[in-house]
Order: structure tokens, then C-alpha cells, then sequence
């Protein structure tokens, strides 16, 4: 056996997607939190394909209403919701909720991520989220492409704030 092929052998894991973002989330959601309408959202992992994007939004937005109803009104929110390979993330700021589907990797790396993403797209949008209506804005809209795009290891991987 050569020396190359000792070193091209992989051992069985997929070295390439080992830092891909494919591996920390299944699914982001924006929504607001008022209206509990989905703003944007994109999906990372094919695992979730045969879900409907508002059935989702509206399912873990009762389950944060339902917390707070049983709260009665001392303002708790909801924060993650853990299963055995998954884990659900909420993060907010004013009217927008940020809920992500992950497979459970390193909470302070997906809680980073999330807030990192969460600012990015208050702050690029704060005014239409704060006066939302139930019109998304086609800017809205077009972040999806943002996010389609975005590498998440590069939110995490060099930033001090984590």
C-alpha cells in the first residue's frame, strides 16, 4: 500500500462536511413575535423536507405562548427545547424571534451563531420589523438568499464575542 493512499483514506467520516454548516442546523426561522407570522426562513438539512415552513413557525410559536400563558404574564420565554439528537434555540429581540433547529452539537457555538444571525437581520431590518404589518418586505424576502449563501463557520470561528 502507498503512502498516498494511506493518507486520502477518510476512515469512513465525510471530511468535507465536517465544518459545513450542514452539520450544526437543520432549519432557521424568522418570525415575528406578535403576529407569530413567518418573516424568512431557510432550510440546511434535507431531514426536514417534508415539513411545511408555517406549520413549523406556528407549532413552536404556540409552544412559546403556551409559556407564557403559564408564566401568567411574569414575561418567561421560551429558550430551547432539547431531544435526544436535536435541540430547538429561540432568541429575540423586540418583535423578532429567531427559532433554530439544530442537531445538538456545541450550545455555545449554535447560541453564538444565532445571536450573530439574529443582529444581523434586526438590524438590517429593524424598521420593518418594529412597524410590521403581515406585508414582508421583498428585501425580507431576499435575505433568504443571504442566508442560503452565508457560512456559518465563519460566524463563529474567528469572533471574540463567543
Amino acid at each position: 500500500m502507498s503512502f498516498y493512499n494511506k493518507v486520502n483514506r477518510n476512515y469512513g467520516f465525510n471530511l468535507e462536511k465536517l465544518r459545513s454548516q450542514e452539520n450544526l442546523f437543520h432549519a432557521i426561522y424568522f418570525l415575528d413575535y406578535e403576529s407569530g407570522s413567518l418573516l424568512v426562513s431557510n432550510r440546511f438539512s434535507k431531514n426536514l423536507s417534508f415539513l411545511k415552513d408555517d406549520l413549523i413557525c406556528s407549532f413552536l410559536n404556540a409552544i412559546n405562548l403556551f409559556i407564557n400563558e403559564l408564566k401568567e404574564g411574569a414575561r418567561e420565554e421560551i429558550q430551547e427545547i432539547n431531544f435526544k439528537d436535536t435541540r430547538i434555540l429561540y432568541e429575540r429581540e423586540g418583535r423578532l424571534v429567531v427559532i433554530a433547529i439544530t442537531k445538538k452539537n456545541d450550545l455555545h457555538i449554535e447560541r453564538g451563531v444565532i445571536r450573530e444571525i439574529l443582529e444581523d437581520f434586526y438590524y438590517r431590518f429593524k424598521n420593518h420589523i418594529n412597524n410590521f404589518n403581515g406585508s414582508i418586505a421583498p428585501a425580507i424576502s431576499d435575505y433568504k438568499k443571504r442566508l442560503e449563501c452565508m457560512n456559518l463557520d465563519s460566524l463563529f470561528k474567528f469572533n471574540t464575542k463567543i
